[in-house]
């Protein structure tokens, strides 16, 4: 168990390492900038990172408490690994998807307190890593932040979260270089 969280630390600190270089090479003026009007400004995937990594945070403070409950759909386990496999590649993915309303920027133009913002919540989420480590490899069931319709296994919603800032990251890199 401890393994697992020890490399998704170490992949989130290379990631987070490689936003921080590929963002402090721009301004803000072109990190607001939107590619076209049907896509999101650098500084807009990063706010929707925000959105979507610190959604997980009060699931995540339940199961540090002990006062988590299992979703019911996660009473089936089938049910809640098949989801987790299905997100999983999705993210994968390098194809645009449309995302939930609640994670959707506000598309206002941003300074660097949002920077500031991100690689903070960077740390948190580290953090959690480290500390859910014991609920690690024991099919311990959530809700997605997005809907309770949609379970899968701690481990794959890390995993997920991973994926899906490398994604990003990867969406970046084309944009601004």
């Amino acid at each position: 168990m401890k393994e697992k969280a020890d490399t998704w630390q170490m992949e989130l600190t290379q990631i987070t390492w490689e936003f921080e270089k590929l963002l402090s090479a721009h301004d803000l003026t072109r990190l607001n900038q939107k590619p076209d009007p049907n896509h999101w400004s650098p500084m807009e995937m990063i706010q929707h990172l925000i959105l979507v990594n610190t959604s997980y945070f009060p699931i995540f403070d339940r199961l540090k408490n002990n006062t988590h409950k299992s979703p019911l759909l996660g009473k089936v386990p089938f049910v809640g690994k098949q989801m987790g496999k299905m997100i999983l590649t999705a993210t994968k993915k390098p194809m645009k998807t449309k995302t939930f309303k609640s994670w959707e920027p506000s598309g206002s133009s941003y300074n660097n307190d949002l920077l500031t913002a991100f690689f903070k919540q960077q740390d948190e989420l580290s953090g959690y890593i480290q500390q859910l480590d014991p609920l690690l490899d024991r099919n311990t069931m959530i809700s997605s932040p997005a809907s309770d319709w949609i379970v899968y296994t701690l481990d794959d919603a890390f995993e997920i979260i991973i994926h899906h800032e490398k994604r990003h990251l990867s969406q970046l890199k084309s944009l601004l270089q």
